[in-house]
C-alpha cells in the first residue's frame, strides 16, 4: 500500500484530499485539521469493497460514525463485524482492518482521528477548559477493549449537525462541534448515564443484526418471538431489549413496517386484489390488514393506490 496526500482549497478553509491506494483500489477522501492532533475525515463511497491495511500513529483515537450505507469488515479470531447507521464506534487499534466491503455499494459517514501523542493542544484546551482527556474517553468506554459501538440521541443529533455542506468546511464551526463532542465522551458522569445500556458487544450487534436480516427475508411468514429465540439462541427478553435499544423500534414494528413497505410497492406497481396483495405480506385477513395499513398510512389501500396514481 502506498498513500499520497494533495492539497485542495475552498472558499472558506483549506481542505486536504487523502488518497489510500492499495493493488486494486483507491480511495479519496476529503478532511480538515480542526486542532493540532484533530483531524475531521468526511466519507462518500460508492463501490463494493475495498482491501487496504490502515495504521494509526500509537494510541490514538479514532471515532467512526456512520450516516447510511454499511460497511462489514473481519476482525482478527471474530465474525464478521457490521457497522451501520446512527452509530458511532470508538477504536484505539493501531492497526485497522485489512478488509471493507460495502453490501450496498455505498458508504457515507465521517471519521475523527486524534493523535494522542500532541501534547500540547492549547485551542483545544482553552476551548474544553482543560478537561479532555483522550486516556478519559478510553476509560469511560472502551476499558480493556480495542473498541466499541456506542448510540445515544445525544450523538444522533450532533451528527446530523455535522452534515451541513456550508458548515462542515467551516474551521470555526467545526472546532466548536468537536470540542463539544470530546468534552461530551470525556465526561465520567455522561460515561455512568450512558453506560453500558448503549454500549453494544461484537456478539450482541451481529446476532440482532441476523435476526433482523431473516425478518427482511422472511417478514411475510408468521415470525414469533420464540421462533427467533431458538433459532438464534438468546433470551426473549435479552432479545427484544438489545433489538429495541440497537434499531430503535420493537421486532414487531420492524415487521409490520416491512410488510407496509412491501405492500406499498406492490399497491403502486400492479393491480393485485387488496386481498391478494394482504396475502403476500402475511396476512390472511385482508380486513386486519386494510385497518393496519390505514392506521400506518393514514389511508385504506385502494386508497392509497387512486393517490399514487393519480399524482403520477
Amino acid at each position: 500500500m502506498r498513500s499520497k496526500i494533495g492539497w485542495k482549497k475552498n472558499d472558506h478553509e483549506k481542505m486536504k484530499t487523502l488518497e489510500i491506494i492499495s493493488k486494486d483500489d483507491m480511495i479519496k477522501t476529503n478532511y480538515i485539521e480542526v486542532f493540532e492532533g484533530v483531524s475531521v475525515f468526511f466519507h462518500q463511497y460508492n463501490f463494493e469493497k475495498f482491501t487496504s491495511p490502515l495504521r494509526t500513529a500509537k494510541d490514538s483515537l479514532r471515532l467512526d460514525y456512520c450516516y447510511s450505507g454499511q460497511v462489514d469488515y473481519d476482525v482478527m479470531h471474530k465474525k464478521n463485524v457490521f457497522f451501520e447507521p446512527g452509530f458511532l464506534k470508538i477504536d484505539r487499534r493501531e492497526v485497522q482492518n485489512k478488509k471493507y466491503s460495502f453490501p450496498s455499494q455505498r458508504y457515507c459517514g465521517i471519521t475523527i482521528l486524534i493523535d494522542s501523542d500532541i501534547k500540547e493542544r492549547n485551542d483545544l484546551e482553552y476551548m474544553t477548559g482543560g478537561t479532555f482527556d483522550v486516556a478519559a474517553i478510553i476509560k469511560n468506554y472502551c476499558g480493556n477493549k480495542k473498541y466499541v459501538f456506542l448510540k445515544t440521541i445525544f450523538l444522533e443529533r450532533f451528527f446530523e449537525d455535522l452534515r451541513s455542506e456550508e458548515l462542515k468546511s467551516s474551521l470555526p464551526y467545526l472546532r466548536l462541534k468537536i470540542a463539544e463532542l470530546l468534552l461530551y465522551l470525556s465526561s465520567e458522569k455522561v460515561a455512568e448515564k450512558t453506560l453500558p445500556k448503549e454500549i453494544f458487544s461484537i456478539s450482541m450487534i451481529n446476532k440482532i443484526r441476523r435476526i433482523r436480516q431473516y425478518i427482511d427475508e422472511n417478514f411475510a411468514k408468521n415470525i414469533t418471538l420464540e421462533t427467533l429465540t431458538k433459532m438464534f439462541e438468546i433470551s426473549a427478553t435479552a432479545m427484544k431489549n438489545e433489538y429495541r435499544d440497537f434499531y430503535g423500534m420493537s421486532i414487531h414494528a420492524y415487521i409490520k413496517k416491512q410488510r407496509v413497505k412491501a405492500a406499498c410497492q406492490m399497491l403502486k406497481n400492479t393491480n393485485f386484489y387488496v386481498s391478494r396483495i394482504a396475502n403476500e405480506v402475511g396476512y390472511t385477513n385482508p380486513s386486519k390488514f386494510s385497518v393496519m395499513f390505514k392506521k400506518e398510512k393514514k389511508l385504506t389501500p385502494t386508497d392509497f393506490r387512486k393517490y399514487y396514481r393519480h399524482h403520477h
